[in-house]
């Protein structure tokens, strides 16, 4: 359920929309973190249980949060490419190599934290997009005109979707390969 003003402006009180813009980005950015915390806890809990030591598992889910912040500077430094990416159809067959809960559990941290990490990008259609519109509205001091914020997520959307398209097709030619 949304709330009132979060898909479409409303000027009453207490919608999302007259919400200041710092409440706009917790609430937007929850999703995707709450995603990225989920992961960081079950990749503990796993280390916990394949060492026995607490101190190991923290350790180790400080490397995990590394490893995928290094994901993200290659994906914007161009080291990663669409043919490198991976989408439901690569996951599941990933997921149905795993040989044991332990193995199914990292799927689902990784997999929980891609999912965090690839909402909060700053891209139109996505929740990262969303916070840096609020972020530039905050810059200006006004809102975006709302028919110019619609063409932006639809062109974002049509990218989102061919890119979606794009993967399927090389997670399925991988498969059959």
């Amino acid at each position: 359920m949304n709330m009132l003003g979060e898909e479409e402006r409303s000027d009453e009180e207490g919608s999302f929309s007259m919400a200041s813009i710092p409440k706009r980005i917790a609430i937007v950015a929850a999703g995707g973190l709450v995603n990225i915390i989920f992961a960081i806890l079950l990749y503990m809990v796993i280390v916990a249980i394949m060492t026995g030591s607490f101190a190991t598992a923290i350790s180790s889910a400080g490397n995990f949060i590394l490893a995928m912040w290094e994901s993200i500077k290659m994906i914007f430094t161009g080291r990663v490419t669409a043919d490198d990416l991976m989408g439901p159809i690569g996951i599941s067959e990933v997921v149905s190599q795993t040989s044991g809960i332990l193995d199914f559990l990292y799927i689902m941290a990784v997999v929980s934290m891609s999912l965090g990490v690839t909402n909060l990008l700053p891209f139109p259609p996505l929740d990262g997009g969303k916070i840096l519109i609020y972020i530039i509205e905050a810059i200006r001091k006004k809102p975006l005109k709302q028919n110019f914020e619609l063409k932006l997520q639809m062109l974002g959307f049509l990218v989102l979707i061919t890119l979606s398209v794009y993967v399927a097709f090389n997670d399925v030619g991988r498969i059959i390969s």
